[in-house]
């Protein structure tokens, strides 16, 4: 059955007149008479009462406008959905995060991404960069923000932030006071960082910097998340090095310390560009939006 010959037929049972509805329908009156002829044979009922004087809908024909009327509002709305759908304004966007991440722009993309798609189901996932990765190349993730990362094809990358490397250290630390501190002056230190399993870049990179400062770092704990580094820290377990943002936690019994180092910590939103959603597209043109915003 086409679509046309339902609107045909809707048309002859609003106006009850082939002239009236060919004008509406803006076609040959002839081409209104063999439509609902046509649908009249794959029915298997006559639809509607003809005469040179009138023209009025039979009992078989006003159960089928009934029906008719709201399968076509149906596929009119599955229609618009679709249309919404696939330029991003319904759906779902799928987002992962590292805490350093929330430390970001990204909880301020993300409500603004909600003020113009409201329609849009988002959902938000912690997790370490590998568990992250994982996430996207299993397609349960559309874009995750993670530590810094090069060269992860067949994924794309976008910088969302960099950030200076402090030294964190308990408060009481002889280093404390000190406006800076070289990496070097740490070489005697226990070492409380993030899982390696979940960031073994951030590992390799600030393993290589110690190695260049003259010392093999001694990592005495592992933890999931930045807020238990900052407690043990804090109960003099030991010491850290992470981008600045960490500064925004304002941890009590902490005290981080501008590390004389070139290097820069960065978060990345991390993505596979063939898997890419409409709504996720919408979502990173947000995002690119508003880091340009910032840099100028």
């Amino acid at each position: 059955m086409e679509l046309r010959h339902v609107r045909t037929f809707l048309a002859l049972a609003e106006e009850l007149h082939f002239g009236r509805a060919a004008r509406k329908l803006r076609v040959a009156q002839s081409a209104v008479s063999q439509t609902l002829r046509a649908l009249e044979e794959e029915v298997g009922v006559t639809l509607l009462e003809r005469s040179k004087r009138k023209v009025s809908l039979t009992p078989a024909g006003a159960q089928y406008l009934e029906h008719a009327r709201a399968a076509l509002a149906q596929l009119e709305q599955g229609a618009a959905a679709a249309l919404s759908a696939a330029s991003g304004e319904v759906g779902d966007l799928r987002l992962s995060f590292t805490l350093m991440s929330a430390l970001t722009v990204l909880p301020r993309v993300v409500t603004r991404f909600k003020r113009h798609y409201p329609r849009v189901r988002v959902t938000i996932t912690p997790g370490g960069s590998t568990e992250q990765l994982e996430a996207i190349a299993q397609e349960r993730c559309d874009v995750g923000f993670m530590a810094f990362k090069r060269d992860v094809q067949p994924l794309e990358t976008l910088v969302v932030a960099r950030a200076a490397l402090v030294a964190v250290l308990p408060s009481r630390h002889p280093l404390s006071k000190r406006s800076r501190v070289e990496l070097g002056e740490l070489a005697g230190e226990s070492f409380i960082f993030l899982k390696q399993q979940s960031e073994p870049q951030v590992h390799e990179h600030f393993r290589a910097h110690c190695v260049r400062a003259g010392f093999e770092p001694r990592f005495v704990m592992e933890v999931e998340h930045v807020e238990a580094l900052l407690a043990f820290v804090a109960a003099g377990f030991g010491v850290s090095c992470v981008p600045d943002f960490v500064q925004q936690l304002r941890f009590h019994g902490v005290k981080t310390v501008p590390l004389a180092l070139e290097a820069r910590g960065g978060i990345s939103a991390v993505w596979h560009p063939k898997r890419l959603s409409p709504t996720a597209a919408q979502f990173l043109e947000l995002l690119r939006a508003e880091l340009a915003h910032r840099e100028t």
